[in-house]
């Protein structure tokens, strides 16, 4: 089965579409199911000019016309939310930036430009069978890598609370890299994702129990009603600026720039700097104080991290020691860690 790797315009794809050369849903395909969303995600991508996964074609040849006939074979998603977006069938949502509220009849010529002249990679499988086609799939999906569970809630899920993360994750990646609170393999595997949703439920529901069971619930809730101006965003920038601006030196490189404690310090400076529902920490959430002197709050966060890293119980604050390096997900653990952070941060000391 010959396999031709080549480069078409979104142009071309309109004209194979127009004379009816394009099949977007042979047998093997899902029907289309993104949502506006995402369909504005893509159009925004490609105005920008960066990069979109390649399109794999069945591309067979009909001797009796002469003609070549192209199956969509994967990129039926983007191939209809790039025709029609050049048909005028949507407009694209506030997910734009500054080509929110355009459709393609509205863009200038020179968008216009950029968007028809648009490179599509194109993988053809030259006349290939249906078996053909499977034995490809087989064999690509073989050297993948399973997808983690970041990885499939931006697959799943298409609103706005999505969104809101995925912008606010790569905001502050100057934050993960200058803390080094996580790698550029974790932030390719999506997990400051986790991290930012689950600091966005904090502002909303307080602390609760962790893991991604959790936040599965929390996207599942927020997403279909979440809005671009909810205030929880702002507030989220208040308190990662505050403590990118006064504490992030005392951070790195200790254990607290470990995503289970980052959490915890982010949550008890979260309840100083805008305040944060009770949530599952009920009435062991302190009332709010003002925030201590800043030098007293970093000694005191040096000590909470040298304690993490004791190989051994400590004398004093065993509790918080013993929590620190047990189930740090679960409410159990950051009903005593909590205390622990907010004290650091309004208290002479711990």
């Amino acid at each position: 089965m010959p396999s031709l790797l080549e480069q078409y315009r979104i142009s071309d794809f309109l004209d194979w579409h127009t004379q009816h050369r394009l099949e977007l849903n042979p047998h093997f395909q899902r029907g289309s199911v993104w949502s506006p969303a995402a369909r504005t995600f893509l159009i925004d991508t490609i105005l920008r000019q960066l990069p979109i996964p390649k399109v794999y074609l069945r591309t067979k040849v009909d001797v009796a016309t002469k003609q070549s006939i192209r199956e969509v074979v994967d990129g039926q998603q983007r191939l209809r939310a790039i025709l029609d977006f050049a048909q005028d069938r949507f407009v694209l949502s506030t997910r734009a930036g500054e080509f929110s509220g355009l459709r393609y009849s509205t863009l200038g010529e020179d968008l216009q430009e950029r968007f028809l002249s648009y490179p599509i990679a194109v993988d053809q499988l030259l006349n290939a069978s249906d078996d053909d086609v499977l034995e490809v799939f087989a064999r690509l999906n073989s050297y993948s890598v399973r997808l983690n569970a970041p990885e499939i809630r931006h697959a799943r899920f298409q609103g706005d609370f999505k969104w809101a993360v995925r912008a606010a994750s790569r905001k502050w990646a100057v934050l993960w890299e200058r803390c080094r609170i996580f790698t550029v393999r974790e932030r390719l595997r999506m997990l400051d994702d986790s991290l930012t949703a689950e600091m966005l439920g904090i502002l909303k529901d307080g602390v609760s129990d962790g893991g991604q069971t959790r936040i599965n619930s929390l996207y599942r809730r927020l997403d279909p009603i979440f809005e671009s101006d909810d205030e929880s965003l702002p507030h989220l920038d208040q308190v990662l600026g505050f403590l990118s601006d006064n504490l992030a030196d005392e951070i790195t490189g200790t254990a607290l720039a470990r995503p289970p404690h980052f959490l915890m310090l982010y949550a008890a400076l979260a309840h100083t700097v805008v305040g944060i529902p009770a949530g599952e920490l009920g009435d062991l959430l302190p009332e709010r104080l003002p925030f201590v002197d800043l030098a007293v709050a970093r000694n005191n966060l040096q000590e909470l991290a040298t304690l993490i890293d004791l190989g051994e119980p400590p004398q004093q604050h065993e509790p918080f020691w013993s929590a620190s390096t047990s189930s740090t997900q679960r409410i159990a653990s950051r009903r005593i860690r909590f205390p622990y952070y907010f004290r650091a941060l309004t208290a002479e000391d711990i």
